[in-house]
């Protein structure tokens, strides 16, 4: 096991991690200050998370997970998680994991970033580097696994900001990945 170099994750990963061969090390990488691991919630517990919403969230998704390898999208209720609201991209996966549309984009990342999402696909968007993200998407929903990451906005949006992401997969009746929760928090790069 190998300790994460971050102030708001002091959760471990194994090494190597399944997510290396979704998303290799760039040697041009898209994002400054790219950290990011699977999370395996057997060994991965609520207050290995630093920042209110992922604990908030994590906590949800595993409250939710019963005996199942993923929680039950029909389980998503705003309700069970008001703390966090603001911080919820709602994203739905298309059917080869290729694009991800919107159904929720987070206000508070809404009102950083000056763009809404909601009802849009990723490939709708404007913002540079959304290619980073998809594949990010893609690796949760095809590895059926959490994913902690964190990255640098992008310049065009903030040259002070700090995305923290917990991306969440969760399943419909058949057992395929149709939503996945992702809380998303801006932190402030150098504090």
């Amino acid at each position: 096991m190998k300790s994460l170099s971050s102030r708001y994750y002091s959760g471990y990963r194994t090494v190597p991690d399944p997510l290396d061969q979704y998303l290799p090390t760039l040697a041009q990488p898209e994002f400054e200050g790219i950290i990011q691991a699977s999370i395996d919630p057997g060994k991965v517990m609520r207050d290995d998370f630093i920042l209110p919403a992922h604990q908030c969230m994590y906590q949800f998704w595993l409250d939710n997970l019963g005996t199942a390898d993923l929680p039950p999208s029909a389980a998503i209720d705003p309700l069970s998680f008001v703390d966090a609201v603001g911080s919820i991209h709602l994203v739905q996966p298309n059917a080869d994991f290729s694009d991800f549309k919107y159904r929720v984009y987070a206000t508070s990342v809404a009102e950083i970033g000056n763009l809404d999402m909601t009802g849009k696909w990723f490939s709708e968007s404007k913002v540079g580097n959304w290619s980073y993200y998809r594949r990010q998407l893609a690796a949760a929903a095809r590895m059926r696994a959490p994913i902690y990451a964190e990255n640098n906005a992008s310049y065009d949006i903030s040259v002070l900001i700090k995305w923290c992401r917990l991306l969440l997969p969760m399943q419909d009746e058949d057992g395929r990945v149709n939503r996945i929760l992702v809380a998303i928090v801006g932190v402030n790069r150098d504090g």
